[in-house]
């Protein structure tokens, strides 16, 4: 047996590094995409369109854009048709306004 001075520094649970998962990849990748989509946006004029492959959900990409907007280009706007997303800067007809009213 042995008896020594101990530190709290000791005690404290060490910090484990994890891989992401699969999905968390893929949400990492795609919000990727979606802000390098945003940065092609120079001026109101320009309109970019996100179609979505027929395996892509509606409201998942929905919200991944509604976050990229909110981390990098909280002036872009949002359009959603059919299974289309449309991001600019201009105010976009019949679109909701993702920033504050």
């Amino acid at each position: 047996m042995r008896i020594r001075a101990a530190k709290f520094e000791e005690l404290a649970p060490k910090a484990r590094e994890r891989a992401l998962s699969p999905r968390q990849l893929a949400a990492m990748a795609r919000e990727e995409e979606i802000r390098k989509a945003l940065a092609r946006l120079k001026t109101d004029e320009e309109v970019i369109a996100i179609e979505l492959e027929p395996a892509d959900k509606v409201p998942t990409f929905r919200l991944a854009v509604k976050r990229v907007i909110a981390a990098h280009r909280p002036e872009a706007n949002m359009a959603i048709r059919g299974r289309t997303i449309y991001l600019s800067t201009a105010r976009l007809p019949g679109s909701r306004r993702t920033r504050g009213a």
